[in-house]
């Protein structure tokens, strides 16, 4: 989990915006197609070399959540290609990144996206205008080729748009269980949902991801519908966790109403507490704690 000393709102604002998967207009399509398509092999060369010199750079022995690289690093491969990328095009030497340098003066967009790949998992990966270029594309199967170009609609990545479809996603990546935050309800309207691991720990999510941003943007309404709407409203923490929570962290001994939670809501949005910036940061600072 990720520190509160260096995970603020400011952070997460930046990470929702790099984030976003841009629409594909037509300047996007023709400027692909004069600057990328006709060097895509050469593009996609100098991705498999920029993912090596990576490789090469990082601990490949290192383990996280009883996963070893690169199974469940495309975060910190995508974000690593793209620091060595960006050096690179300042003064390309190949013709795959003079191709993507002359792409990006000439008003292509080439950015970092996250999001729901193929309804299968959570993936990081690049979008040059109309293709997704996936350079950690072995992270969750590694036998899979590190790099893969495709046009974008082929490549079914979509941007995660409720709670409904992160917790579905959330269990199925994670291989994790789910539940609705019914007893932290002071915290519910920012942090809907606690993840279970397989491991056996638990956390408020989502408290890092781009879905936190999108839920303050529409004035927690994405909160409210999974917690009033989603399958697993009545699902209930299992005790062990519970008592914990109630034990170490201020949640009530019995989950709360209904009428109660929205209550909450209602408050936060007659107090504006999206705006609030001094109190949503106080808010994840304790999400994070747990």
């Amino acid at each position: 989990m990720t520190s509160s000393q260096s995970l603020t709102l400011e952070i997460i604002t930046a990470r929702a915006e790099d984030e976003q998967i841009a629409p594909v207009n037509f300047k996007q399509v023709k400027l692909t197609k004069k600057h990328l398509l006709p060097r895509v092999k050469e593009l996609q060369a100098d991705m498999m070399r920029l993912r090596a010199a990576f490789d090469q750079s990082y601990d490949v022995t290192t383990v996280r959540y009883g996963k070893t690289y690169p199974e469940g690093f495309c975060q910190e491969i995508t974000l690593g290609v793209k620091t060595i990328m960006e050096k690179e095009l300042s003064a390309p030497k190949t013709p795959g990144m003079t191709a993507l340098r002359d792409f990006a003066v000439n008003g292509g967009l080439a950015k970092r996206i996250w999001g729901n790949l193929r309804n299968q998992y959570f993936q990081n990966a690049f979008q040059f205008g109309s293709l997704y270029v996936d350079v950690a594309n072995d992270t969750v199967n590694i036998a899979k080729p590190k790099v893969e170009i495709l046009p974008l609609p082929k490549a079914r990545m979509l941007p995660i748009a409720d709670y409904d479809g992160y917790a579905d996603l959330a269990e199925k990546y994670w291989k994790g269980q789910v539940y609705p935050n019914r007893i932290m309800p002071d915290l519910a309207v920012m942090f809907p949902l606690f993840l279970i691991t397989p491991d056996g720990k638990i956390g408020l999510h989502a408290n890092y991801q781009t879905i936190l941003y999108r839920n303050m943007q529409f004035d927690f309404t994405l909160a409210e519908k999974f917690l009033f709407k989603n399958k697993r409203k009545a699902l209930a923490l299992p005790e062990t966790y519970h008592q914990k929570l109630v034990t170490k962290y201020g949640a009530v001994p019995e989950p709360v109403s209904d009428d109660v939670l929205s209550q909450y809501f209602d408050s936060a949005r007659q107090s504006q507490l999206r705006y609030d910036t001094t109190r949503c940061q106080a808010m994840l600072d304790r999400a994070i704690a747990l």
